[in-house]
């Protein structure tokens, strides 16, 4: 089991570090966005951004969960070419259509985003972005369920310096604003397949199987369904903003929420991508249990540890990295979304046990039910908070999907998590924010000193309050002791 705890860290580790391009790329590119588009426009692009990314979302059928799911039982290499070939079969078929099917349309689209058909090239660009994004999902997942996460985080770390590059040029020196961005996208995209396609068929068993390809899709339609709850239930919020309030208004919770989202990045998403692979393969083990209690211990602490950083210096991030005044006002909601990804990180841990015993359906029903429940608190809240009510309402969903999960997910697959703990460590990180309260009206170098302090403070007062077990800290102190040689 420790060795499976062992390769859990590292891989987490390994994915954040690719991630880490993610953010680094996002802040590069902060600056010049914020300069480059006004606030109406950044907000608009958000929109057509987090569209193509729920249209993949959707679109792509989740077949590479069941790609990963199936080829986690079996050994077999042929088999497990079998299940890759399949996959990627049904994606390209897929990609294929959809570039068909909505062509007609993109005239209406260009209409409803910029009130003028002048843009219908734009969204020729994201629907050929949609489709790659789909296929080059299936190598991306091969490395994953390989365990190279460094040949992921690799191929991830090129494709967005890609983006970065012709970003620059677009938006600098083209100066062809939004769409520049979309460009940049689809070059990247079309890099990638090309790399990846030599290793694909290296590893392809070209069995055209019409029976796996119906029992993958009957694992992953429910996924399916939940995944657009899921996705509705992260976009929604900025389409009723749009539709309640403005474009200005997207763009400066869209900002907040990147700022906060470097939780779910580093840590959420680093963790999903390392976990998932060895979790499969550890839920029939005799140590099943202690494992999953004490990555759910741990990973409660490091996603409190990480929100608490970020909700403490969100307001030096933008002033960094924002160029206009009128952006800086973000960071007053980063303390709550960055709470929502606290959740988010955790049900993910409760989540599994639906996927353990393949009762993936129960992810749809509990997901469908609280974005009803989102959708009608966005609606009464943000006519009367703003912004601030999107943000809450986030907040209560995250919750609430994290508390459905758990009890009912324990029905099937009964887990002890350390729930006492969790509250404990949450109950200290929003303690050392509130502390940050009384530094409002200091000296900004004497607040970033304090802030460093209440930071530190995080892992002592968890040891003060027997957050740490006997056997825990001994490992930590022979870890520090081999260093130290």
């Amino acid at each position: 089991m420790l060795n499976k705890l062992k390769d859990t860290a590292k891989h987490t580790f390994i994915y954040s570090i690719g991630n880490l391009s993610t953010k680094i790329i996002g802040l590069l590119l902060l600056p010049l966005y914020t300069a480059k588009l006004s606030l109406s426009n950044y907000g608009r692009f958000t929109i057509l951004e987090i569209t193509s990314m729920f249209l993949t979302m959707v679109l792509g059928l989740r077949i590479v969960s069941a790609m990963m799911r199936w080829s986690a039982e079996t050994e077999d290499r042929d088999e497990q070419g079998k299940i890759l070939f399949n996959s990627y079969f049904i994606l390209l078929i897929m990609a294929i259509t959809i570039n068909i099917i909505f062509a007609p349309l993109k005239p209406w689209l260009s209409q409803l985003f910029f009130s003028s058909i002048d843009y219908s090239h734009l969204f020729t660009v994201i629907f050929a972005i949609i489709g790659l994004e789909m296929v080059n999902q299936v190598p991306m997942n091969l490395f994953r369920f390989k365990g190279k996460p460094i040949v992921y985080s690799a191929f991830f770390a090129s494709k967005l310096v890609v983006v970065l590059i012709f970003n620059i040029y677009f938006l600098v020196y083209a100066e062809i604003g939004v769409i520049g961005i979309f460009y940049s996208q689809l070059i990247a995209n079309v890099i990638q397949m090309l790399c990846t396609i030599p290793i694909l068929l290296k590893n392809f068993n070209y069995k055209y199987d019409r029976s796996l390809i119906k029992e993958m899709l009957g694992y992953s339609i429910p996924l399916i369904f939940s995944a657009i709850s899921v996705q509705l239930l992260v976009i929604g919020d900025k389409y009723i903003i749009k539709y309640l309030l403005d474009y200005s208004q997207v763009g400066i919770y869209s900002l907040g929420y990147k700022i906060a989202g470097v939780l779910n990045v580093f840590v959420v998403q680093a963790f999903a991508l390392g976990f998932l692979p060895i979790a499969y393969k550890m839920q029939n083990s005799p140590d099943a249990e202690i494992f999953f209690k004490k990555v759910f211990k741990y990973l409660s602490m490091i996603l409190v540890f990480g929100a608490l950083g970020l909700s403490l210096f969100s307001r030096e991030i933008l002033l960094i990295f924002a160029q206009k005044p009128e952006f800086y006002i973000a960071y007053k909601i980063v303390p709550l979304i960055t709470i929502a990804f606290i959740f988010k990180g955790i049900q993910y841990m409760f989540l599994l046990g639906f996927h353990y015993v393949k009762k993936t359906k129960y992810v749809a029903y509990i997901v469908t039910l609280v974005l009803f429940i989102n959708i009608g608190l966005n609606f009464i809240l943000i006519p009367k908070l703003g912004i601030w009510g999107a943000a809450l309402t986030t907040v209560v969903s995250s919750l609430l999907i994290s508390v459905i999960s758990y009890f009912v997910s324990q029905r099937f697959y009964p887990v002890k998590y350390e729930i006492g703990k969790m509250l404990l460590v949450f109950a200290v990180g929003f303690a050392l924010y509130c502390m940050s309260g009384f530094l409002a009206d200091a000296n900004i170098y004497f607040g970033i000193g304090v802030k460093i302090v209440l930071c530190l403070a995080f892992p002592i007062l968890l040891y003060i309050f027997k957050f740490y077990e006997k056997t825990e800290l001994d490992k930590m102190k022979k870890v520090v002791n081999k260093f130290r040689k």
